[in-house]
This record gives structure tokens, C-alpha cells and sequence, in this order.
């Protein structure tokens, strides 16, 4: 009989009230206490193990690397049939993108995490984990990438966003909508992805990479400060189509001169970048001074897929044009 190996990582899911305070201690709770296999209640065989327990604002690449490690060492067994990771909210979509890219492997892994804590009255803590379980342990997740589940809805981790600070209905995917969704113990998928990225292994360190916003009557100032601190790759994430004011662009040029490697974005939740104005600031504009075009990944998204391929030796900007078109 095959297992489903849930590695915990922290966040509200696994928060404990501190009297003291009267607030959650986020991540306090280790794994192999939060996993009760009672409540959840399944058929399924679980074994739980506590990788982190931090809050999701404190993770970073080195622990991301660190669970890509453990859930391959788990997945070197086969009688795994699946992986789950609970994780905080706030950054969960970074992070399971992040593992849909460095990780090269057909079993599941699903992430989730909770919007109340396991104390909460009405917690959806154990609900998640039970529905991400029942997704780990399901064939038909099998080769889709690294997948979200959430709320009952199954998500592929590319779109997957969090639109939500506290309902319980925190994570869509704008435009794309769930693949599926777990009802009563059991998976139904009604759609699959049609593309999927190859997975790359860093190789280096992550450069910096950072996230500049554009806003009315913003300048360059902040870009400027990043190419001075030695940033490797800048994220504009742009208004409407991607686009930026007129007195971001001399430094915009100063940065793609210097080398860094500048991808636009959009801020809107739906649509692509796409060059359809003449104007200063434009996407036609951006190109022309070696700007890559984004498409429909948004900035976050963006970012951990700048950082992984720059980490992974991809540095061109006609292979990160490439990457970022799929």
C-alpha cells in the first residue's frame, strides 16, 4: 500500500495562540503534531515530517533548495505515491512555482496551507490538508507540475494567486480558473495543463532580483538604486498592457546597458504584455531597449523564474525571451 508524505513548513496552518499576546505564533506547531491523522479521517496512508516551522514571510531560497532536497529523498521511495507540503499563505504561490521549476518528477506534490489557524473556530486547516492529501494520492495529478490545493479548488502552481488577506477563498487563478476540485475524499479533474516548463536545477547562488512598481508620475530613482546595489535581474511590473512613465526609461536604459536583465510585466490580474502603443514608456519602447516581454506571468511569478534561470546558468536575454514566452 503506497503513502503520502506530508513535509510541513510552517505558517497559520501550523500557528499556535501565545496567551501572553493574544496573537498566533506562526509555524509553532510541529508537523508531526499538526498531521492528526483522527481528524483527517482517510484511508490513506500519512506520515508526517517537520522540514521548517517558520512563518512564510521567512522563507527564502536556501530553504526552498533544502525542501526541493527532502521531497526528492522522499520521493526516492517508491512507495510514495505523492507529495504534500503545508506552507504559509503569503508567499505559498511563490514557493510552489518555485518547486514547479526545480523539480523534475512525474508523482505529485501539492501544496497548502490554512487562512485560520488549527485553534480557529471553523479552521480550514484540516480540510486542506485532507483534500491536498486525497490530490497527492490521485493518479490522474500525476505529470501535471507542482500542483495548489486550496478550499476544495485545484490549482496549477503557475497561475495560482493569493486574492484574498483572510477569507477562507483565498487562491484563483485569474483567467484559467482551477483544474479541479476534491469533494467528499475524492479528486475530480476536469482540465490539464497544456504546456509544461522543463524543470531547471540552480547550479549557483540567486542573484538579487527585485520588484519595482509603476504608479502615476513614478521615476527612476529606485531602479537606479538597484543596478548601484549590483542587482542581477529588475521586475517592472507595468500598468495596463506593461507600461512604465517616460522618466523611467533613461534608467531603465542604464540598467539593460550594465547588464541586468529587465522583464515587464503587467499589474492588471488578467492579460499579457503586448506591445500596442508608439508612446515613451511603451512595451514597444521597453523592447527596443532589450526589455523582455513577460506575457501573463505575473511580477512574483516573474521574479522566481528570473532568479531560477539566471541561478541555472540561463543568462542570454534570447533564452530568457524564449522562457518567458511559455
Amino acid at each position: 500500500m503506497g503513502k503520502v508524505i506530508v513535509l510541513t513548513t510552517g505558517g497559520t496552518i501550523a500557528s499556535v495562540k501565545n496567551e501572553a499576546t493574544g496573537l498566533f505564533t506562526s509555524g509553532a506547531m510541529p508537523g508531526e503534531r499538526l498531521v492528526d491523522r483522527n481528524r483527517l479521517d482517510l484511508d490513506i496512508e500519512v506520515e508526517a515530517e517537520s522540514v521548517f516551522q517558520v512563518p512564510s514571510n521567512a522563507m527564502d531560497f536556501d530553504k526552498l533548495l533544502e525542501l526541493r532536497t527532502r521531497i526528492l529523498e522522499r520521493l526516492a521511495d517508491g512507495n510514495v505515491l505523492g507529495i504534500v507540503v503545508t506552507h504559509g499563505t503569503d508567499t505559498l504561490e511563490e514557493s510552489s512555482y518555485f518547486m514547479d521549476l526545480v523539480l523534475d518528477c512525474d508523482r505529485p506534490v501539492v501544496f497548502t496551507g490554512a487562512q485560520r489557524a488549527p485553534s480557529d473556530e471553523g479552521t480550514d486547516c484540516y480540510t486542506n490538508i485532507r483534500d491536498a492529501v486525497v490530490a497527492a494520492a490521485c493518479p490522474d495529478c500525476a505529470g501535471l507540475g507542482v500542483l495548489v490545493v486550496f478550499n476544495e479548488g485545484v490549482y496549477c502552481a503557475k497561475h495560482v494567486r493569493k486574492m484574498h488577506a483572510f477569507n477562507m477563498h483565498a487562491f484563483t487563478a485569474f483567467g484559467y480558473g482551477q483544474l479541479g476540485y476534491v469533494d467528499k475524499g475524492r479528486c475530480y479533474l476536469f482540465q490539464r495543463p497544456l504546456r509544461r516548463e522543463r524543470s531547471h536545477a540552480p547550479s549557483g547562488a540567486f542573484p538579487l532580483v527585485e520588484i519595482v512598481k509603476a504608479s502615476l508620475g513614478s521615476t527612476g530613482g529606485v531602479i537606479d538604486y538597484l543596478v548601484d546595489s549590483g542587482a542581477a535581474g529588475i521586475v517592472l511590473e507595468g500598468l495596463g498592457r506593461g507600461h512604465v512613465t517616460p522618466l523611467v526609461m533613461d534608467a531603465v536604459q542604464r540598467a539593460v546597458d550594465q547588464g541586468v536583465r529587465v522583464v515587464i510585466t503587467t499589474t492588471c490580474e488578467q492579460g499579457r504584455v503586448h506591445p500596442v502603443y508608439d508612446f515613451p514608456g511603451g512595451v514597444r519602447d521597453l523592447q527596443s531597449r532589450g526589455v523582455i516581454t513577460g506575457h501573463d506571468y505575473s511580477s512574483h511569478k516573474a521574479r522566481i523564474k528570473l532568479c531560477v534561470l539566471l541561478a541555472s546558468g540561463v543568462d542570454s536575454p534570447e533564452a530568457l525571451r524564449e522562457a518567458f514566452s511559455v
